[in-house]
């Protein structure tokens, strides 16, 4: 393993990881006609070199990011803004997310900023459980329950009440009709896309009803467990809308425990746990050893024939065994993989489709973070966001625990894939009558997590642009476990510590185009397009484009890159990525480049028509680009088309940057706008508010007018969770049945929020 890198942030400052990220405000903004819960009217954004706003920017941009939790540590009582991460273990896109919308609709007063949190029916019950005693099994009684949420790696969950749906990802516009305003859908990947209104930002409804979504993994049924009213659903944080045909799909997916075991972190969970399985059999042992003990005591003397009796006992016994077999070891640990596609026309219950290849389903390893649509056909690929077993499966609190989750951490974290499975379906075989749709599988070299398709595939020609994020793993973040045990930094000597933050790239990152014949699978050119600059290409994150008219083919795609930063490359993440397959740039050549620092960057990306280049010639080129300032860190792009025009370039580039520690007077956050035909140039405006504190925000939506949602579909809460919850234990039922009734089906949250 490499030796710890030494960061430069005590001779230079400016170049440290800027810390500002790890801090978030939960205070809603909006006019209270719209949100009742906002405690100010909305943000006046101030231009920061007092320039005025042009005249063509125009509509609305919409930003989503985590805001921590009810839990999370109070940094100061009258902003409520939080430390999401500073429990050295918590990612900082682990959090309810939070919805931003900047209006340019009236730019004589400025741009405003309003926001709201994406308030789910679990959302109210972590609040109710965090805030009321009753329902945190601390009234005495042994036999009471605890349903407060913990977080856990990348998802919150409640043992009784199942995981949180925290919709903090992405967005997905959607207009199923002329008769209906534009809708909007928030999303994320362990969970039911909900819709919003764009107007309010008020949390309308789920995409389908619990019934039509299957969970992940039947695991609970091992333990003779009811379903939990918050299941674990794993889908798509980037479903895809079709403008022409007006459909929406997405996917349900199912981990068999053998799926999901195969990574191995599970033994350290089972054993930080005190061994909780094997435990939980000695329970059952025993007691089944004192029921059998009694019933010999009270009926030896009764039996007539006790050969006879023995023999009835094998048998069933065998027959358990086999029952066991069947329905609970091959049906959940070996057999439970599945992916269904599903289908939606906004208004009507979903359609589902399983997806099979070679006669079997599909067996997703990592996630689905993005699906890709064209005009025939839709790909979905195993994206480079591996969701492991720690997301899944419960695990304890204590401190004294910490040291064995770190050396398990070491010893069998693995890393990404390092190629992407891509799965291809002909829509033209989604019919009603049909339950299964065939797949063709193609195998592209180097992973990616973020990737955009052509919709228009001539000759039935797909083609796939690809972020190839080369030994980044953004599944990976700073925790604890990166300091020795003496608190010394192994890698980070920023102040306060990094908590939370995504680990740094360990290979320079591709920006791939990949031509492949739907019908075949086959590659259409023999050498695939791929572009890397040194300058650029570390850390290819959040894309952005003309969206709208909508895009037959993609000329030029833009893209934020994180850089790369010494504060953010630990130990941990140089022995996952030592031994990378595709290695462009060797380990003591990235030891120099990450102690002098890449910046972030925004780039243009250039994609020449395939019949415009000759087999030998690079479809791919970056004609313009822009590195940021040191300590400068860039998210989430969102193109904003120029006002009566069409091109690919005519607009602005919106994205949030992030510097300095948190204590400027703007918090260190900033909105920047860019000149989409003019990258080089520089920011030519910056927009800023004292009150503007954002964190992790990820993707970004734009749209060109806000009108209040007048689509009829709406899901009723309290008919959605009836069933599942007269599925409960009887130990639970009543306590969570009180919890729905005061608060989940109200909307209701006690207050005050918690104090530090």
């Amino acid at each position: 393993m490499n030796k710890p890198v030494t960061t430069p942030s005590q001779s230079d400052p400016d170049k440290t990881f800027p810390a500002s990220v790890l801090s978030v405000s939960r205070h809603e903004l909006g006019k209270t006609e719209d949100n009742s819960d906002a405690k100010n009217q909305p943000l006046i954004l101030t231009e920061k070199d007092g320039k005025v706003l042009p005249s063509d920017l125009q509509g609305h941009a919409f930003i989503i990011g985590a805001t921590g939790s009810i839990d999370s540590p109070l940094k100061d009582v009258a902003s409520n803004t939080v430390l999401p991460s500073k429990d050295g273990t918590t990612p900082l896109y682990n959090g309810d997310g939070m919805v931003y919308r900047i209006d340019f609709d009236n730019l004589t007063q400025t741009a405003q900023l309003s926001s709201r949190r994406v308030k789910t029916p679990c959302y109210y019950a972590d609040v109710a459980t965090n805030h009321c005693e009753k329902y945190q099994g601390s009234d005495g009684n042994s036999k009471s329950t605890d349903l407060r949420f913990k977080n856990l790696g990348i998802t919150r969950v409640s043992g009784p009440l199942g995981t949180r749906n925290q919709l903090n990802t992405a967005f997905l516009p959607l207009k199923f009709s002329e008769a209906e305003h534009e809708r909007l859908l928030v999303t994320w990947d362990v969970g039911r896309p909900y819709e919003i209104d764009p107007k309010t930002l008020e949390t309308i409804t789920p995409v389908g009803k619990n019934s039509e979504w299957k969970e992940v993994n039947k695991v609970g049924k091992l333990f003779f467990k009811p379903t939990t009213p918050f299941k674990t659903i794993q889908s798509s944080a980037h479903p895809v809308f079709d403008p022409y045909t007006h459909e929406m799909f997405t996917v349900n997916v199912g981990r068999s425990l053998s799926n999901v075991l195969s990574q191995f972190f599970p033994l350290g969970y089972l054993l930080k746990t005190k061994i909780a399985f094997p435990r939980y059999w000695y329970k059952q042992l025993k007691f089944s050893v004192e029921s059998i003990t009694f019933f010999f005591k009270n009926n030896f003397r009764k039996i007539p024939n006790i050969e006879k009796f023995f023999k009835q006992i094998k048998k069933i016994k065998n027959n358990l065994i086999i029952s066991l077999k069947k329905h609970f070891f091959d049906k959940i640990i070996i057999e439970n993989d599945f992916v269904y596609l599903i289908g939606w026309n906004g208004s009507d219950q979903l359609k589902k489709w399983k997806i099979i290849h070679n006669d079997s389903s599909i067996k997703i390893q990592q996630s689905t973070h993005q699906m890709g649509l064209t005009e025939n056909y839709i790909v979905l690929v195993d994206t480079a966001f591996k969701v492991s077993i720690g997301e899944i499966l419960p695990t304890l609190q204590e401190k004294k625990f910490k040291y064995i989750e770190k050396i398990f951490r070491y010893l069998f974290v693995q890393p990404q894939l390092r190629d992407n499975d891509i799965y291809i379906i002909d829509r033209r075989e989604l019919l009603p009558n049909k339950k299964t749709v065939n797949a063709k599988k193609v195998t592209i070299p180097g992973e990616a997590a973020h990737f955009l398709v052509d919709y228009r595939n001539p000759d039935d020609y797909i083609t796939l642009h690809f972020a190839h994020v080369c030994g980044w793993d953004a599944a990976e973040w700073l925790t604890e476990f990166d300091f020795d045990d003496e608190n010394v930094p192994l890698a980070l000597s920023g102040t306060p510590r990094l908590y939370g933050a995504i680990s740094g790239p360990m290979d320079i990152s591709k920006l791939g185009c990949h031509v492949i014949n739907g019908k075949t699978g086959e590659f259409i050119r023999k050498n695939q397009d791929l572009l890397m600059h040194e300058d650029y290409t570390w850390g290819a994150a959040i894309y952005a484009y003309r969206e709208r008219p909508f895009p037959d083919r993609l000329e030029d795609i833009y893209w934020s890159c994180l850089g790369c930063w010494a504060d953010l490359k630990t130990p941990h993440i140089e022995g996952l990525y030592k031994d990378y397959k595709y290695r462009e740039i060797g380990l003591e050549s990235l030891d120099d480049i990450t102690n002098k620092g890449k910046p972030s960057t925004l780039l243009r990306l250039h994609i020449a028509p395939l019949d415009s280049v000759t087999e030998e010639q690079n479809r791919l080129s970056i004609p313009d680009g822009y590195q940021f300032p040191e300590g400068h860190w860039v998210v989430s792009p969102q193109f904003i088309p120029r006002s009566g025009t069409e091109g690919s370039t005519e607009g602005y580039i919106l994205c949030v940057v992030h510097y300095g520690d948190g204590t400027e007077e703007n918090n260190g956050n900033e909105l920047w706008i860019f000149d989409a035909a003019n990258l080089k140039s520089g920011p030519q405006y910056k927009l800023w508010h004292p009150q503007f504190n954002v964190g992790f925000t990820i993707h970004t939506a734009w749209l060109p007018t806000l009108e209040t949602r007048n689509a009829s579909y709406c899901i009723e809460m309290r008919d959605d969770y009836a069933e599942i919850l007269n599925q409960q234990s009887p130990k639970n039922k009543a306590l969570i049945q009180d919890l729905f009734e005061n608060w989940v089906y109200p909307k209701k949250e006690p207050q005050p929020e918690p104090k530090s």
